[in-house]
C-alpha cells in the first residue's frame, strides 16, 4: 500500500510541474527569421602562374561586344541541296518505323563479335543460319 502511495505521489507532482510550465506564455521569445541573415561571400582568388593581361590586345574589355550577331547572314533551308542519303541505307528502310516486338530491336555492341580460332563452319550443318526466326 505503502508503495502506491508512493507512485501516486510522484505522479501527481509530476502533473502539478507540468501544469506549472504550461500556463507561462510564449510571447517572450523572437521569432527567427532566415533572412536577417548575412552570408559572407570568400572571393576565391586564382594564381594562373602568368599574367594574361600580357597576352590580350592592347584595350581589351571583356564586357564590350566584338562580333555583331545581326549581321551574320544564314543560310535559309530552301537554298541548301538535298543529298540522297537512300544509296547508302538498306532497302525497305523506314527510320520513323516502330518496333513491333523485342527480337526486332537490333543492338550492336563491339563486344559481341570474337575470334574463336579456327573456322566454325566446318562443324556446323549446311544452310545453318543462326539468326533464322
Amino acid at each position: 500500500m505503502r508503495n502506491k502511495n508512493l507512485k501516486l505521489s510522484i505522479a501527481m507532482g509530476i502533473a502539478l510541474v507540468n501544469g506549472a510550465f504550461a500556463s507561462t506564455s510564449n510571447k517572450d521569445k523572437e521569432f527567427f527569421d532566415i533572412n536577417t541573415i548575412e552570408y559572407i561571400e570568400e572571393e576565391v582568388e586564382i594564381d594562373l602562374g602568368f599574367d594574361a593581361a600580357d597576352y590580350l590586345p592592347e584595350g581589351f574589355d571583356p564586357y564590350k561586344i566584338y562580333v555583331d550577331l545581326n549581321a551574320i547572314t544564314y543560310i535559309e533551308d530552301d537554298e541548301l541541296p538535298m543529298l540522297d542519303l537512300s544509296k547508302h541505307l538498306p532497302e525497305g528502310f523506314d527510320a520513323y518505323a516502330y518496333p513491333t516486338d523485342v527480337q526486332s530491336i537490333n543492338y550492336i555492341d563491339d563486344n559481341d563479335t570474337f575470334d574463336v580460332g579456327f573456322d566454325t563452319k566446318k562443324y556446323l550443318p549446311e544452310g545453318f543460319n543462326a539468326f533464322q526466326k
